[in-house]
């Protein structure tokens, strides 16, 4: 019964990535930035070669878990989620993600009203994540890093609450919500 969810919910998704999405990779840098230091254990990331053609990509992927899991699009919608980049300039290099918008206070304002953010990127460091196989290797805090992220553009602070996506750091697989467990981007299941 489980084996059924699981291919139904991988369905779902699958479809749902057939939509257009602005999960890009690139190398433009953010001016400006707010930082989420997620300290953690730091596993060995393994390279994988594999087809592509097979594969779903984990950015585009971990964009719909996120819209998903929290029942919303932040920023109308357009959310530019850059990875396999560089480090951004002055970005502290233990930094997994990030991100960067406008708003009624001025850019990157996170006392600002959500409902005024314009210009909303999330940034995945490179260090951490080079390549989709990458991402791919250590999916679950991918997956939990894009949905922490996209809650600050929906307007969530941090939280001191255990287990909570919104946490200001991670130091285990605790805070990972089931929806990133239940689905894998690349042909590994």
């Amino acid at each position: 019964m489980q084996g059924m969810a699981r291919f139904f919910l991988s369905a779902i998704l699958a479809a749902a990535l057939l939509q257009p999405t602005q999960a890009i990779a690139d190398t433009h840098r953010p001016a400006r930035h707010h930082l989420t230091k997620t300290a953690r254990r730091h596993l060995p990331v393994r390279r994988v070669a594999h087809s592509r053609s097979a594969a779903v990509d984990p950015v585009a992927l971990a964009t719909v878990v996120a819209k998903r899991y929290w029942g919303a699009v932040p920023c109308g919608g357009q959310v530019a989620v850059h990875a396999y980049s560089p480090l951004a300039p002055g970005v502290d290099s233990e930094t997994d993600g990030w991100v960067t918008f406008n708003s009624s206070l001025g850019p990157n304002e996170l006392e600002a009203p959500a409902s005024t953010y314009s210009e909303c990127a999330i940034w995945l460091a490179s260090w951490h994540w080079p390549t989709a196989a990458a991402a791919d290797q250590d999916w679950n805090i991918f997956c939990l890093t894009v949905i922490h992220e996209m809650g600050h553009l929906l307007g969530y602070k941090h939280s001191m609450t255990p287990g909570s996506v919104m946490a200001p750091v991670f130091t285990d697989e605790s805070s990972v919500p089931e929806i990133c467990r239940s689905v894998r981007p690349l042909a590994r299941r």
